[in-house]
């Protein structure tokens, strides 16, 4: 699958090209271009400007790509007029449409099923709409056989009514997970969560920790559903290790609000162990810091936490100093341990601060 990654920057925003490559190829799309253009604002029909519209129109043709992907937010007008433009030979889509695909080829449990289902359609719910209208503009008829308003309302309909069974199914699992972690802590097993960016190397620290061999290197979002294990702390008793879904900058709220069950394990958690890409340069590290951050805020603003800085291995003392620095400036307050989850640098004194910060009161 050809495709090509578009980029508006506006108002002097900082590129994310670089991240939207490695999921459209952690996807499975070859990419044969990228294209970005700096406005003071985003264009209302086409998000980037008309002659920046041509030109990818000469590369689609040129390529032979049949997808278009923007690390923008689109609507579903600005998709359906740039599709248009392009003689709708190429499929567009938008970031948060390109992590749902991912989401959904990863997806194994019932759970995360629901959720990636749940997700795309609320987002999709416009896109479905402008899709008919622009169809049925152009003189094809879409569907069971109506036009116009009535169509819009049947899909519509359609639409609601499966958000509504899901949304059932998925309160019924939610019920389920609170009433195992309120089970967990009655039976004196605090709950300790690993969380933070995708690809911080969550999954490798859990498996160290919990002598697990959960799959990792695959890519973004290798965790889409929580793990749990039972693991032993000296001298301490019991604890429940979690592994949870991995963060990303500006995740669509309504990607956040069908994804609330895995997140919702960050508030009924006793501890936060936020597991931090170290190896980053100091702009992307304060970029995912940044954004780790405010995630945690919303969510669950009270646990305590500590900061992992993984992947020290690949850096030098230098390296691991600043890292160190610029993570204390967004937790001032919290433990900071550098490790290595791939060579086990650490891991002790890591487990030594969660006996201290575990308390067991629910003996």
């Amino acid at each position: 699958m050809k495709a090509v990654l578009v980029e508006c920057l506006v108002n002097g925003e900082k590129t994310k090209i670089k991240e939207l490559e490695a999921l459209a190829k952690s996807r499975g799309y070859q990419v044969v271009a990228n294209i970005m253009q700096r406005r003071r604002k985003p264009d209302p029909a086409y998000y980037i400007g008309r002659g920046k519209l041509m030109e990818l129109k000469e590369i689609v043709e040129k390529t032979g790509a049949e997808n278009v992907i923007f690390s923008n937010t689109l609507k579903a007008s600005q998709a359906f007029r740039i599709r248009r433009e392009l003689g709708w030979r190429a499929n567009v889509i938008d970031r948060n449409l390109l992590i749902l695909e991912i989401f959904e080829e990863r997806a194994r449990t019932a759970e995360a099923k629901l959720q990636i289902e749940l997700a795309r359609l609320y987002y999709m719910l416009p896109w479905t709409r402008e899709y008919v209208r622009f169809r049925n503009l152009y003189g094809e008829q879409v569907g069971w056989g109506a036009l116009g308003e009535y169509l819009h309302r049947v899909y519509e309909q359609h639409i609601r009514k499966r958000i509504a069974r899901v949304e059932e199914k998925l309160e019924k699992i939610r019920m389920k997970n609170v009433s195992r972690i309120i089970k967990r802590h009655e039976l004196g097993l605090p709950e300790v969560t690993l969380t933070g960016y995708t690809q911080a190397g969550k999954t490798e620290l859990f498996n160290r920790l919990a002598m697990e061999n959960k799959p990792t290197g695959l890519g973004p979002f290798t965790t889409l559903s929580t793990y749990a294990r039972r693991m032993k702390l000296k001298g301490r008793g019991d604890i429940i290790l979690t592994d949870s879904i991995g963060f990303i900058e500006d995740m669509h709220p309504l990607i956040l609000e069908a994804f609330y069950a895995t997140l919702h394990e960050l508030v009924l958690a006793d501890l936060i162990i936020l597991v931090v890409d170290a190896s980053e340069e100091n702009s992307e590290l304060k970029r995912k810091i940044d954004a780790s951050e405010e995630i945690l805020r919303k969510v669950a603003p009270a646990t305590p936490k500590i900061v992992a800085l993984n992947k020290i291995d690949l850096i030098d003392d230098l390296r691991i100093k600043k890292a160190e620095k610029i993570a204390k400036e967004y937790f001032p307050y919290d433990q900071i341990i550098p490790v290595s989850a791939k060579y086990g640098y650490n891991l002790e004194k890591l487990v030594e601060a969660v006996r201290k910060e575990i308390k067991y009161e629910y003996v």
